[in-house]
């Protein structure tokens, strides 16, 4: 689970570093913060894949940093908290978290938590990711179409791969265009729209309609795990 990244925003230092052993044993890619102000910086400068959220913070409400996270994206977000009220449970559930773990915890419990959201969206032990008849490996980086192997080319596979790494995340053209070919490169913008349009037509079943590279019209793309 290497490409996962786990941003975890906790005030209690012992409990952060007990979830970093847990998690990086399990292979995933931890960041955490203290504070709402270093965590909401952490979102913002690399979105996460999954956030693991206090509730009380020294400097502000953890409600506030997963309204920000589910306006940046949909992954998975889960409360880890002392608040065990019904009213603050139900609002976490109406901003978007996807489960609820209430303090104490046990760590293993939250690992099998976290596996089983991973499970939800597609994500195995296997280091692959299955939607539909596409499956995607992130360790050697290979690509199946209905089980037989995808040919992709290099600026291809880094579109995709990029797109995949964060699921039903809209990036812009200009985006996409910095982050895979630089922004010192000589080659034009349009070569983005270029090389989605071959992408699609190698692993969509239907390059016109397409599943997985969804446009999101007026601003950008996004791979599409529903």
């Amino acid at each position: 689970m290497g490409p996962i990244t786990i941003l975890i925003v906790e005030d209690d230092d012992s409990i952060i570093e007990i979830l970093r052993l847990y998690l990086e044993r399990e292979g995933f890619l931890v960041y955490s913060a203290a504070t709402a102000a270093d965590g909401l910086q952490l979102m913002e400068e690399n979105i996460p894949n999954i956030v693991l959220l206090d509730l009380n913070l020294p400097d502000q409400n953890g409600f506030e940093i997963a309204r920000r996270y589910r306006s940046l994206s949909e992954g998975i977000l889960i409360f880890i908290t002392g608040e065990k009220t019904k009213n603050t449970i139900i609002q976490g559930f109406e901003i978007g978290c996807d489960d609820y773990i209430t303090k104490p915890f046990d760590p293993p419990e939250v690992i099998a938590r976290i596996k089983a959201n991973l499970r939800r969206i597609g994500v195995n032990s296997s280091n692959e990711l299955t939607v539909g008849n596409l499956t995607i490996n992130f360790s050697d980086k290979t690509v199946k179409k209905k089980g037989e192997m995808i040919e992709l080319f290099a600026k291809e596979r880094m579109l995709l791969f990029h797109l995949v790494q964060h699921p039903n995340q809209v990036f812009s053209a200009e985006q996409l265009y910095d982050l895979i070919w630089g922004i010192d490169s000589e080659a034009e913008l349009k070569t983005v729209q270029v090389h989605l349009s071959t992408l699609r037509k190698k692993i969509e079943m239907d390059p016109k309609n397409p599943r997985f590279i969804q446009t999101v019209r007026g601003f950008g793309y996004k791979f599409s795990t529903k």
